[in-house]
């Protein structure tokens, strides 16, 4: 969100289709990764089954975005570690 506005929701269910007002940001670098198949390829033909596994597609969009936004967390504190977790919205805005 930027001044109220939803930029970018990026969703497991349909990685391909970006809504928001800039919904290309993460586009190439979710490209570059394999998460998503360029557009107008051979590969946005293919069935789901054809694609990669989810487990695969999400590791990798979860890769390029932390790669894209600069973030990191350590290995050690993500295997052994405690997590912060953090609430900004209980609810989607009005707007979807």
């Amino acid at each position: 969100m930027a001044d109220g506005e939803l930029q970018l929701h990026l969703s497991w269910d349909s990685a391909t289709t970006l809504p928001g007002a800039q919904p290309d940001l993460l586009r190439p670098a979710l490209q570059t990764a394999g998460a998503i198949a360029p557009e107008d390829t051979i590969n946005d033909l293919l069935d789901e089954d054809e694609g990669l596994p989810p487990a695969e597609q999400k590791r990798r969009a979860l890769q390029a975005v932390g790669e894209h936004f600069g973030l990191t967390l350590p290995q050690q504190v993500i295997e052994n570690g405690q997590l912060p977790v953090v609430v900004t919205r209980a609810a989607p805005p009005s707007s979807w």
